[in-house]
């Protein structure tokens, strides 16, 4: 009897790990397996299968739609979709009309899951009017969703910490493992901010699949400054559309925020990028001067409140300087470094990978070197954190 009792006892536990093993399957995407039917444009609509989100497939009218089937057995639980242009309204229902989700958020890369598990539905624009263009496609089966599916947040409240970056990619090259380290790995409430890459609409897919990678889940705030070179910092500031734009921008961003502390790029521009040496000097004008002052850009004094942050940063400053060890293995991804997670995160940049920078903790352009600019709670001493010294929350009322 004893004997018997062991048995079931053995068989019931082994048939609770294999339930537990099931229900923590992973999911998968299967987009390559489901046969996407279109009401136009039928021979660009793999275009969203493919890993270049310059090519795209246009619905062209509002009422445009993409039917998909997926392999019999194979429910889909969501879809994740890079939009390339607009980003309308979405409704995602069966063929007989059910609704299976709706996703109404300004998210180029965005995760729509369903309401029931589907093997075949039509997506299209819930306005009937705002044309879809999507240049990309993942069909995630039932299970476990992996990390790689983007589910951005929206951020409410204060950040911590605020990235400055000029164009999309200078938060990887410049700051290494700084997002994977603090965004990722400590979890801190972390806003990116550029001040171009709204006008191209692939760089902004590019730059979601980089930051999620490294552990960012708050939507970015993406600017939509000019991004034509500038032989001069006059030319840069007069293609931006004078002196006060960017920094303007800069204040509002940090009144919106409220950050105690505030990062961004080397005051000599890296390597002389005259959109970087005019992002800086924005920076430290709204951190020194504007964005406590409720007499300068009113407008966002009086919808915000005034804000002074208790430190800047910048890259490659000399003075009170912090070395970073960007090498150190991160838990939340699985012991990879913040410098290998940059360095994949770049490679996430598709349309930059002509160029001649790379991700270095090492020589001129040192990604692991920032120095204290700016402070209103003294120096560093132990020189291991951004956060030393920082009261929270930093904040004044309107």
């Amino acid at each position: 009897m004893v004997r018997v009792f062991r048995a079931a006892a053995l068989l019931l536990i082994i048939l609770t790990a294999l339930c537990l093993c099931a229900y923590a399957e992973e999911a998968v995407d299967i987009a390559e397996s489901c046969t996407l039917t279109v009401s136009v444009n039928l021979s660009s609509r793999r275009r969203v299968l493919e890993e270049d989100y310059r090519r795209y497939w246009d619905g062209e009218t509002g009422d445009a739609t993409m039917t998909v089937s997926t392999p019999e057995g194979q429910p889909a639980q969501g879809i994740m979709l890079g939009f390339y242009q607009t980003v309308p309204a979405v409704r995602v229902e069966t063929e007989e009309g059910k609704l299976l989700a709706e996703f109404s958020d300004p998210f180029e890369n965005a995760w729509i899951p369903f309401s029931e598990p589907s093997e075949r539905f039509v997506i299209r624009s819930a306005d009937g009017e705002t044309p879809l263009q999507l240049n990309r496609l993942y069909v995630l089966s039932e299970g476990e969703l992996p990390r790689w599916v983007q589910r951005w947040q929206v951020m409410e409240g204060d950040a911590e910490l605020l990235v400055v970056s000029t164009h999309p990619d200078d938060e990887i090259l410049w700051f290494g493992g700084l997002l994977p380290t603090y965004a990722g790995e400590m979890d801190r409430r972390v806003m990116v901010m550029y001040m171009v890459g709204g006008q191209a609409a692939h760089r902004k897919n590019e730059l979601l699949d980089g930051l999620w990678l490294m552990g960012v889940h708050w939507y970015p705030e993406i600017g939509y400054l000019s991004d034509t070179s500038g032989a001069s910092i006059i030319g840069t500031y007069e293609a931006w559309g004078g002196k006060e734009v960017p920094v303007e921008r800069v204040t509002e961003m940090i009144r919106k925020y409220r950050p105690p502390v505030v990062l961004t790029q080397d005051v000599n521009g890296e390597y002389g990028h005259t959109h970087h040496i005019v992002t800086v000097a924005s920076v430290i004008r709204a951190v020194e001067e504007c964005a406590a002052d409720p007499e300068y850009a009113p407008e966002s004094a009086e919808r915000y409140g005034v804000c002074q942050p208790q430190k800047l940063y910048i890259h490659l400053w000399k003075e009170n300087q912090l070395r970073f060890d960007w090498r150190q293995p991160l838990r939340f991804a699985d012991g990879k470094t913040g410098l290998e997670l940059a360095r994949e995160a770049f490679l996430k940049h598709g349309s930059q990978q002509r160029g001649r920078h790379h991700v270095q903790d090492s020589g001129s352009l040192d990604c692991s070197l920032f120095g204290l600019y700016f402070t209103t709670v003294g120096p560093d001493e132990a020189k291991d954190d951004l956060f030393e010294h920082v009261t929270f929350p930093q904040k004044e009322e309107k």
